[in-house]
């Protein structure tokens, strides 16, 4: 709820402020922009290795579980000139198979088990020129750091939250910060710094991040992105080996490429190092992924189809003191996206996971899934 009425807040501040500097426009239509889409799945996993949603109250101990799932997005901009922009982001969404299997990295990263309308994102941005804007309101984290052109969109792309961001950087919600780009044709910089506190001590506890994006050029008239990128989330952890006052800070950096080769084909890799040594949930010391995309002609003119993997790395640190025996967490993922129209697509996807959350004595768990995009 807190988060619900600080976006309205933020939304209606922003609204509010742009209006009366530009009072002089008549029309408030022009430069609005609304947007959206629906996402259903329907997944079935088997080997499932958990039976507790995410408050601990008891599932069924249904070792292949078939579950629906939806989400809904909404999306408004406004645009008041070639300078300021407003923008909100509303979502709601029922079902998560996630809490069937316990594993590093979920295998949706859409899942969205709230059944509450939340405000994602609310904020305004202002460009002090063509290539520097700062943005301030309510921000998605992950939208200026570890980005990636083929593998960074749960609604289209890779469903599994392993090829969505690297799985061991401890972002925070999305919540009120500030954020700075500078863009150039060369390379690109975003830096970022967001509460991760709730709103209790947000010049404290916050999750800040720096990224550059080279854009050499390697191919001609072809996209290519290269970022490389820091980040640190200064909430309180313990140690794993006890030492400590309870107050380490987490950090790391890594490397996001994609890379197009031609008109139909491209691909990506990711490679991200944090501390191994700190009891946050997550225990990796690394994660990698690469993947490929190609754009054939199938069932539709312009179908996709892409696949993936990598690998979720335990540190040392956690197998000396709490598993010994952990294994390293193993992704694969493959997907056929048919575009029946601009604006409906529908998404045969198939996963597997080796050693969920390290653990090697659980079957390795595979996860089908039918997912229908309906864009606006």
């Amino acid at each position: 709820m807190r988060k619900v009425v600080l976006g309205m807040l933020c939304l209606a501040v922003t609204m509010c402020l742009a209006g009366s500097v530009y009072a002089e426009e008549t029309n408030f239509l022009e430069g609005l922009t609304i947007g959206g889409g629906i996402t259903l799945n329907l997944q079935n996993l088997q080997n499932a290795n958990k039976a507790e949603d995410g408050d601990g109250n008891p599932l069924d101990e249904n070792k292949t579980p078939t579950l629906g799932e939806y989400s809904v997005d909404l999306t408004i901009e406004k645009k008041f000139d070639d300078e300021n922009t407003a923008f909100i982001h509303l979502e709601t969404g029922r079902g998560d198979i996630n809490y069937y299997l316990n594993s590093v990295a979920g295998v949706n990263r859409d899942a969205d088990d709230s059944g509450v309308v939340s405000v994602t994102e609310a904020w305004f941005e202002h460009k002090f020129t063509d290539k520097f804007a700062v943005t301030a309101g309510i921000i998605d984290p992950t939208g200026a750091v570890d980005d990636n052109a083929y593998a960074n969109d749960e609604t289209t792309q890779f469903l599994g939250s392993m090829f969505r961001n690297a799985a061991n950087i401890e972002f925070s919600d999305n919540a009120f910060g500030v954020k700075a780009t500078y863009e150039t044709d060369i390379a690109d910089f975003a830096v970022q710094y967001i509460d991760a506190s709730d709103y209790k001590e947000i010049t404290r506890n916050g999750f800040a991040s720096a990224q550059v994006n080279f854009k050499p050029g390697l191919i001609d008239e072809m996209e290519g992105n290269y970022r490389i990128y820091g980040w640190t989330n200064t909430n309180d952890n313990d140690k794993l080996d006890g030492t400590g006052e309870g107050n380490d800070k987490n950090y790391g950096f890594g490397l996001s490429l994609d890379q197009q080769f031609s008109d139909i084909f491209g691909a990506f890799a990711r490679y991200s190092w944090s501390r191994g040594d700190i009891d946050n949930g997550i225990y990796a010391s690394s994660t990698w992924s690469l993947g490929l995309q190609a754009t054939v002609k199938g069932l539709g003119d312009e179908d996709v189809v892409a696949i993936a993997c990598g690998q979720v790395i335990p540190s040392s640190e956690y197998k000396d003191y709490a598993n010994e025996n952990a294994k390293s967490e193993n992704h694969l993922e493959v997907y056929y996206s048919w575009n029946v129209t601009d604006y409906l697509s529908i998404t045969p996807d198939f996963q597997m996971v080796e050693n969920p959350f390290y653990n090697e004595d659980d079957d390795t768990a595979y996860v089908g899934t039918i997912r229908m995009q309906i864009s606006f």
